[in-house]
């Protein structure tokens, strides 16, 4: 009942996801800055009161891009971005807005508001990771210099199914192998360790190939504490100071 009512209210589909019906899932176009859906659930209750939320989901998707919540503060971006829109973050995490008897719609489209402004905000932030990136191209032209013959099987951006259903996408593939580039920090380390703990869990890709490379130029301890990290998910580690500067390698 609740999605046949949803559908006529948001236009959008809808999945029951309770047995009650008084519980389900709403899916729209709307996603964040990597592809992942905005979530969207809502919970009916008596009188026609409708609770908009994001069962904390937002807050697990930054923290799968690589920013830490251990202090309230750090996720006050959300919270203020929220405010504006009617919206609150609960004392678990959860993003949520209640109607009130008689505009369940305008409550929705609130709650989309919200979400699309968050959205808008990571997309805006970006730039933060432009350092990542150009190390990333770095290692790329270190290791075709070093192999030369396997330049005709380099791939931007291949794609990997985790175990989560989640496709991730690693920084390049060459030779058959997938790589992933990492700072010895943890805005770069902890995404790249959420993407191959996830593909790595998942069986069919037992028998990938995944090389993580750390940049070693200027810290060597955090290098070599951050490779340590990877050692027991990644097929290898390698430090960037091992491939730069090369001499192509005998074929």
């Amino acid at each position: 009942m609740i999605c046949k009512n949803l559908l006529q209210m948001t236009g959008f589909a809808c999945q029951p996801i309770s047995e009650q019906g008084d519980l389900a899932r709403i899916s729209t176009p709307f996603c964040f800055a990597d592809g992942d859906p905005v979530p969207v659930y809502v919970q009916s209750f008596a009188s026609n009161v409708h609770r908009f939320f994001d069962d904390g989901q937002t807050l697990l998707h930054f923290i799968g891009r690589g920013m830490e919540f251990k202090n309230g503060h750090k996720h006050r971006f959300i919270d203020n971005i929220a405010k504006k829109h009617g919206a609150a973050m609960n004392n678990n995490g959860v993003l949520e807005m209640f109607s009130k008897s008689e505009s369940p719609a305008d409550a929705f489209a609130q709650y989309i508001t919200c979400m699309i402004a968050i959205t808008q905000w990571e997309h805006e932030h970006q730039g933060l990771n432009a350092n990542n990136a150009a190390f990333a191209d770095e290692v790329a032209h270190a290791l075709v210099t070093m192999y030369p013959a396997a330049a005709q099987t380099f791939m931007q951006k291949p794609a990997y199914l985790g175990s989560s259903g989640k496709r991730h996408e690693l920084d390049f593939s060459l030779g058959g192998k997938g790589y992933l580039a990492v700072k010895p920090n943890q805005q770069s380390a902890a995404p790249a360790l959420y993407k191959l703990v996830d593909i790595t869990n998942r069986q069919t890709n037992a028998d990938a190939q995944l090389v993580v490379v750390i940049d070693d130029r200027y810290d060597k301890t955090a290098a070599k504490n951050t490779k340590q990290v990877f050692r027991s998910i990644a097929s290898d580690v390698i430090s960037f100071s091992r491939i730069a500067s090369s001499e192509p390698a005998l074929q």
